[in-house]
């Protein structure tokens, strides 16, 4: 090889080397991520000079010297930062090398990987980079195993490692009715009760506290406002003067503040999809904010049926299932199947996890046990007006309004107490086909939880005072995790608890308290 030759290719081999080492790195927009959030605090008066209509470079240096240097100092420590990180793929797995300077080194098994994720807003979007999140079972403490950010071309290589088990096997998707997902979406939103309910209590508040001030200040504030506008609407007039314009501007909060959270979540799952391929789950969902998670079944450790009184009432269902790292990320939701009717959503489960009975119970509450659900719901109901009370006898001249706000306050205890009447009647327990449900309600929110018996870790089994009277007790089921989760089930008979915790062969604790 003649010497022009030799040049080019070793020129060409180092350019190679050049793109494979940096190629193995993160995003270049994670060295903006790197550097101190305060920066932009520096950057505000370097820059303002160069706007100005002469501007003075040896002026600039000198005034700014310090600040200058602080910001290549930093970026530069973020470079060198960035450049430490990086990644390597192997046959049985990923090693990702985190930390200062690309210290702290991380192996995980593809066989071990609970739950890939990615995701990418609007902004990571532009720029063509992900968030890549790698779970598994193996750390206590709730972090992240392997978070990087990286190009979509090399989450998409990774991805197709993770994923390459399936790539011949057949494939099973479910998506939600949009009808069905914005129709329930609106109606069971328990985020609209509860704006409504807050908007009227703060309404109710402002008239209790605030009515004489708040008087006051429109006064001044409509005579300001009459000395600018030359015609205002005698409707609107009317409505001002009876309804206070901080009740308005409250109200428009709230709304505000439903139709954000409700398009939020309608956002998040109007693309969801669920595949089944082989051993995984691939979820997809998001608008504004895209994810993708690949997720173990083997690695599932429970799931849950979710319904309001409401819903349970019209028949309508979510599931949601765990695993260690999907949900787990800020704003995420760990569905598995978003709101639906009962009926698709069993079609659609069948289609995702064939291997899952419809659930199957042995032991149940009742008529007998009405009033242990009762009795603390039916306690709080009291104090709101036991409150309102006192409070009347020291404020005389609010009545209507305390009374107004006693009736608002006391609303969701009556809801409690009616949702806790129905939880009596509900709460089961049961072992069948290789599987426990559990069906319980904490507050508001009715739980049916289905847990493979592999998936136990612990049962456990405790009677207080009362409890010891009346023959019942607390179920406690422990499952393997990331972290420890129980799932705590009251009221049930003490005697067939223990009869089917021994015939499962479960050893249990039993606490005396």
């Amino acid at each position: 090889m003649n010497g022009p030759q030799a040049v080019r290719a070793a020129a060409k081999e180092k350019k190679s080397r050049l793109r494979s080492f940096l190629r193995r790195r993160q995003h270049p927009i994670k060295i903006i991520n790197y550097t101190s959030k305060n920066i932009w605090l520096l950057l505000i008066p370097v820059t303002k000079y160069l706007v100005a209509e002469r501007f003075d470079f040896h002026s600039w240096i000198r005034t700014n010297w310090l600040d200058i240097l602080t910001i290549i100092a930093i970026f530069a420590f973020a470079v060198l930062r960035w450049l430490f990180i990086y990644y390597e793929i192997e046959e049985d797995g990923i090693i990702a090398h985190t930390g200062l300077f690309g210290i702290l080194t991380t192996k995980v098994y593809f066989s071990e990987i609970t739950t890939f994720s990615c995701t990418q807003g609007y902004i990571y979007n532009a720029v063509n980079a992900c968030t890549m999140f790698i779970e598994t079972n193996a750390d206590s403490i709730p972090k992240t195993d392997i978070k990087l950010v990286l190009s979509e071309k090399c989450v998409g290589e990774i991805y197709e490692v993770v994923t390459r088990q399936g790539k011949k096997l057949p494939k099973f998707s479910v998506s939600p009715k949009k009808t069905y997902l914005l129709v329930f979406s609106l109606l069971f939103s328990s985020t609209l009760s509860g704006m409504i309910l807050f908007g009227t209590f703060m309404f109710e508040v402002y008239r209790f506290a605030g009515n004489e001030l708040g008087r006051k200040m429109e006064e001044q504030f409509i005579r300001r406002v009459n000395g600018e506008i030359i015609k205002i609407d005698s409707h609107f007039l009317r409505l001002s003067s009876t309804i206070p314009k901080a009740v308005l501007v409250l109200g428009g909060i709230v709304l505000g503040g439903w139709m954000i959270s409700f398009t939020a979540n309608l956002m998040r799952h109007w693309s969801f999809t669920a595949t089944r391929c082989g051993s995984q789950l691939i979820v997809q969902s998001g608008i504004a904010t895209k994810r993708k998670h690949v997720i173990n079944r083997e690695k599932i450790n429970f799931l849950d049926f979710q319904q309001t009184l409401l819903m349970k009432i019209f028949k309508i269902s979510s599931v949601t299932l765990y695993c260690t790292g999907y949900g787990k990320k800020r704003r995420e939701f760990s569905a598995l199947i978003p709101i639906t009717t009962d009926r698709e959503m069993w079609a659609s489960l069948k289609i995702l996890e064939p291997s899952v009975p419809k659930p199957k119970t042995e032991i149940s509450t009742g008529r007998h046990d009405l009033m242990r659900f009762m009795l603390i719901p039916a306690m709080l109901c009291f104090i709101p007006p036991a409150a309102g009370t006192a409070a009347k006898l020291i404020l005389s001249k609010w009545h209507e309004e305390i009374n107004i706000i006693m009736v608002l306050a006391v609303i969701p205890f009556v809801w409690l107490l009616i949702v806790q009447i129905n939880a009596a009647f509900s709460t089961r327990m049961g072992f069948k086909n290789g599987y426990c449900t559990l069906v319980y309600c904490p507050m508001y929110q009715f739980h049916k939880i289905v847990i493979p018996k592999k998936n136990i870790s612990k049962i456990s089994v405790s009677r207080n005072i009362f409890q010891r009277k009346n023959g019942t007790c607390t179920l406690k089921v422990y499952t393997n995790a990331e972290k420890t989760k129980y799932h705590k089930v009251k009221s049930l008979p003490y005697d067939k608890v223990i009869d089917i915790c021994i015939r499962e062969g479960y050893l249990m604790e039993i606490q005396k308290i």
